[in-house]
C-alpha cells in the first residue's frame, strides 16, 4: 500500500466519525447554547488528528483481532 494511500483513507474516516460525534457530546454536554458552535469546531479541530493517527496506529491490531475472530469463531455459513 502506498504511504498517502495509508493515510487517506483513515484521514477521510476520521474527519466523518469526529465531526458527528463532536457535535453529539459537545450537544449532550451544552445544549444547542450560542457559543455551540465555536465548541464544536475547536473540538473537532482538536479531535481530528488525535483520531487519525490513532486509526493508522491500531489498524493493523483491529484488522488481526478481526482475522483471528472471523477464522476461528464464524462458522462459514456457505
Amino acid at each position: 500500500m502506498k504511504l498517502m494511500t495509508k493515510f487517506i483513507g483513515p484521514a477521510i474516516t476520521s474527519f466523518m466519525v469526529v465531526f458527528i460525534v463532536t457535535a453529539f457530546v459537545i450537544w449532550l454536554n451544552i445544549g444547542f447554547s450560542d457559543d455551540f458552535l465555536s465548541r464544536w469546531i475547536k473540538s473537532w479541530l482538536f479531535g481530528w488528528p488525535v483520531a487519525t493517527v490513532s486509526v493508522v496506529v491500531f489498524t493493523p491490531l483491529a484488522t488481526t483481532i478481526t482475522t483471528y475472530i472471523g477464522s476461528t469463531w464464524i462458522r462459514d455459513i456457505d
